[in-house]
């Protein structure tokens, strides 16, 4: 199956590079959405006890969640529009 839906991408002579761009800012873009269950957890006391996040770590995670999902969604139209 993996082999016929490869094979379809040569028929349509699609750019290997450019679907490549494509799927690493679509995947940048979808960070955030399995980083912040994370964040929620490793701040629960109930779980964790006394071996939570501290406030440092948090925002570090939150500026590259946050920087990931806006560079992704920046880098998708670009990608579409212009190519790159």
């Amino acid at each position: 199956m993996l082999v016929l839906a490869g094979s379809l991408f040569a028929l349509f002579h699609a750019d290997p590079l450019k679907l490549t761009q494509l799927s690493m800012a679509l995947t940048a873009t979808s960070l955030p959405i399995g980083t912040f269950p994370f964040l929620i957890l490793m701040n629960d006391t109930k779980y964790l006890g006394k071996h939570t996040n501290g406030h440092i770590g948090n925002a570090v995670v939150m500026f590259i969640s946050v920087l990931s999902g806006v560079l992704g969604l920046v880098s998708i139209p670009l990608e579409l529009i212009g190519g790159g």
